[in-house]
């Protein structure tokens, strides 16, 4: 048996973990839309290993913090799967820290719109904030431990002050077993979690 992963919530990672949580395949396609590559790239990805899309045992994806295009189209690839009886799982990337032993930080990225997003946590316990780029040097701390989701969750203001962080795409690679037995310990199905809500995320100016 065998599990799909996908994250589009900025670049598009997909991989294919054993029975064991172990990777068979993992591969992020920089630069690209995800729209022009999650399906073909999921296709190859199943036929390389030879594998029945119906005999996966589930699909586990990434569902925020991101924005709502990225979003939208991995939860509705996986639920295309659970239509036919794959059933899905998903998790937030803010949460690969403390399933990989670290029991405070800070999770970061760009949410646009001259919006920057923080998850603070403690011992499993956080909070999130979305903060303008006029207070963003009040907020940030150049001598802290940042951890964020990959290279393009930052933009050349927040580089400025964020020196060398962890990126939590990489523990994915590193730490999946901690990981996704956990998500899968806890059966998680995290609500699809946008910077802002679709209605503000639109919201025709007058």
């Amino acid at each position: 048996m065998s599990f799909l992963f996908i994250d589009s919530t900025y670049d598009i990672s997909l991989g294919l973990l054993d029975e064991k949580l172990g990777w068979v395949d993992f591969k992020r396609h920089l630069g690209l839309k995800a729209s022009t590559v999650i399906q073909t790239e999921v296709f190859k990805l199943l036929q390389t290993y030879s594998i029945d899309p119906l005999t996966l045992q589930a699909v586990i994806f990434v569902n925020g913090p991101g924005f709502y295009t990225g979003l939208r189209l991995s939860e509705g690839f996986s639920d295309v799967f659970e239509f036919f009886g794959v059933p899905h799982l998903s998790f937030y990337s803010y949460e690969i820290p403390f399933w990989c032993g670290v029991e405070s930080g800070t999770w970061f990225t760009k949410a646009y719109r001259g919006e920057y997003f923080f998850y603070d946590w403690t011992s499993g316990t956080g909070r999130s904030r979305l903060i303008g780029a006029k207070e963003l040097a009040a907020h940030l701390d150049v001598n802290s431990k940042y951890y964020v989701h990959s290279a393009t969750s930052l933009d050349e203001l927040s580089l400025q002050y964020i020196i060398d962080p962890v990126q939590t795409t990489d523990l994915l690679q590193t730490h999946q077993k901690e990981i996704f037995s956990e998500v899968i310990r806890q059966k998680l199905k995290r609500e699809v979690y946008y910077f802002r809500a679709p209605e503000d995320e639109f919201k025709v100016s007058t």
